[in-house]
């Protein structure tokens, strides 16, 4: 008896130690989560942009436990990761984390360059890799159509749309 416990003390507890290292942002602690719709062009992420550039954030709301769990499910799922991404980054969505009004954290996203700039590790960005040849290949870090897709929909429902162009992308050939 005592060892069916401890086997589904185990198959209980795996589960919520693979997901908890599939999402490195549960591990943040923090009271407050802020979405932004920016224009980082020239490369300006969100953080540049609160501490030195105000003028650039359009728009910016504080974000429910649903949105932050939404958000994050988004950004950590393996299948949101694949293609490939341009050189360039000029992000247009920001999300912040705070604690206690400092930042501890920051995820900065250009679906025109499909990636994103993240303060933490996402494993799922090296999931998938790109082989250019025998002795070489490189992660396929780029959005997938469907996470393209997916946070073009949850920028919209936060009412963002300054920055949002058609999703149909050079990326999805």
């Amino acid at each position: 008896m005592q060892i069916v416990k401890h086997f589904l003390a185990l198959f209980l507890l795996v589960p919520m130690l693979i997901n908890a290292q599939s999402n490195p942002f549960k591990s943040l602690k923090y009271d407050k989560v802020v979405a932004y719709e920016f224009r980082g062009d020239g490369g300006r992420v969100i953080e540049h942009c609160l501490k030195n550039d105000k003028k650039r954030i359009s728009k910016h709301v504080e974000l429910t436990t649903k949105q932050i769990q939404d958000l994050e499910s988004i950004l950590t799922s393996n299948s949101s990761y694949g293609s490939t991404k341009a050189l360039c980054f000029d992000p247009h969505f920001g999300v912040v984390y705070y604690n206690k009004n400092q930042i501890i954290g920051s995820i900065d996203i250009c679906l025109d360059c499909n990636y994103l700039a993240a303060s933490e590790d996402i494993p799922a960005t090296r999931i998938k890799m790109i082989s250019v040849s025998d002795n070489y290949s490189y992660p396929a870090d780029g959005f997938s159509k469907e996470a393209r897709r997916s946070i073009d929909e949850f920028c919209k429902k936060l009412g963002f749309t300054k920055y949002l162009k058609p999703l149909s992308s050079i990326f999805d050939q």
